[in-house]
């Protein structure tokens, strides 16, 4: 089980491909830097985790708490692994 977003801060739609967005950040020491960050839609993490073997994979949509330009949706993606 692991949860991500369900979409960027500031409502941009999620990936519908296996692609990181690049998205600002900063270091510890305060310097900009980038992050990659895998935003992607629940049909994409499905596949990708079957392709890993991955079974019993389910995904929900967790609304966000509050408003505002940086609120986002949570996706929290369930599967299990016959290992």
């Amino acid at each position: 089980m692991f949860a991500t977003l369900a979409h960027h801060l500031g409502g941009a739609p999620a990936r519908p491909d296996a692609r990181p967005t690049d998205v600002p950040a900063r270091t510890p020491d305060g310097e900009t830097a980038t992050m990659h960050r895998w935003v992607l839609q629940a049909h994409m993490w499905t596949e990708l985790l079957g392709e890993a073997g991955f079974t019993r994979i389910t995904t929900d949509v967790l609304p966000a708490t509050t408003g505002g330009p940086r609120a986002a949706d949570t996706l929290l993606v369930r599967a299990h692994h016959p290992s």
